[in-house]
């Protein structure tokens, strides 16, 4: 069975501007997320992967 990739921001038609704003807002989604769970250690990646599917979805994909 194939796992289905992720797409990331690195990947998306952004412009330099659009790319690093769209960081930050990645980074504040997934700092709240690692903190309303507690603050796990060694959870930063899982919570990226989370906040950049979601910033992609609720954000980038229904512009296109």
């Amino acid at each position: 069975m194939s796992r289905q990739v992720e797409p990331q921001l690195d990947q998306l038609l952004l412009t330099e501007e659009e790319l690093e704003s769209a960081r930050s807002q990645v980074r504040d989604m997934a700092y709240r997320k690692w903190q309303e769970s507690g603050c796990p250690e060694n959870e930063s990646l899982k919570y990226w992967q989370e906040a950049e599917r979601e910033w992609i979805e609720y954000y980038y994909v229904p512009d296109r």
